[in-house]
């Protein structure tokens, strides 16, 4: 984590970054197998962004090292010189963004950021598919998904206090992401690079409920949303969140809610 002068030195960066121009000079999004990769020691003369989909890094820069997993942002300012070694035991997936900005905004470090709650994921994403598609007005749409993710970064410094617990930032928004999938505590925990019992003790301390537990109620709100805007039945609905059988899926939904999915649909589509 950065100290307080570090991160004062990265909010000037942003907000001389944010007062020019800005464009896309390069805008990738690949994984481990790909050719795209620079392994060696290099820089750019842009300011570099890479998002983690998914996948472990170990970066050297600037002197310093900075461990990087799914769902962690690296930003690399113009001119600091940078080197990642992938893990090369997991899949790596990851959206690359050169940012043109303005030549008065230099920053002589190289940081990372976590995502807690996917914004930044999801801006760098539409940032990548605008650039694929090319649609009426994408410079323009271009130019403001930019200023947003440069304002995102900003507003998170500010606010970043000492995390409760980077594993268990990771492992909600990694279930937020796959909560229709099938997966257990510990295919969980190797998401985060902790121990099955470790992840369970960080769920009880901060969330009081277990990782299963916790993903069902992430579910239980996603059929609380299909219910109200779909008219798809009951069954089909607990399918598509990944339970095999509706009928523990409405009992679950009636222990959360206290009402059957046909009686709330019934409720409060009326509403």
């Amino acid at each position: 984590m950065l100290n307080e002068a570090a991160k004062h030195e990265v909010l000037r960066f942003l907000k001389e970054a944010g007062k020019g121009p800005i464009s896309l000079k390069y805008c990738e999004r690949f994984d481990e197998n790909s050719k795209l990769w620079i392994l060696k020691e290099h820089s750019h003369p842009y300011l570099e962004l890479i998002y983690f989909i998914d996948g472990k890094a170990r970066v050297a820069t600037g002197g310093d090292t900075l461990d990087v997993a799914l769902y962690d942002l690296l930003v690399y300012p113009p001119g600091v010189t940078h080197r990642e070694t992938l893990d090369s035991t997991s899949r790596q997936e990851i959206v690359c963004l050169w940012l043109k900005i303005d030549e008065k905004a230099t920053l002589p470090f190289s940081f990372k950021l976590g995502d807690d709650e996917g914004e930044l994921g999801w801006l760098c994403q539409c940032a990548h598919r605008n650039h694929l598609r090319r649609g009426e007005n994408y410079r323009e749409l271009e130019e403001h998904l930019l200023r947003a993710i440069l304002l995102f970064i900003e507003q998170k410094m500010a606010l970043a206090g000492p995390s409760r617990s980077a594993a268990l930032d990771r492992c909600r928004s990694y279930i937020d992401e796959h909560y229709a999938e099938d997966f257990d505590v510990e295919a969980l925990a190797q998401v985060a690079y902790v121990t099955p019992s470790y992840l369970s003790r960080l769920f009880k301390k901060y969330l009081g409920t277990t990782p299963m537990r916790y993903r069902n109620s992430v579910r239980i709100e996603k059929a609380k949303h299909l219910l109200l805007i779909k008219s798809a039945s009951v069954e089909e609905i607990a399918y598509v969140l990944g339970f095999e059988d509706p009928k523990y899926f409405s009992h679950l939904f009636k222990r959360g809610t206290s009402l059957t999915p046909s009686q709330f649909r019934r409720k409060y589509q009326s509403i």
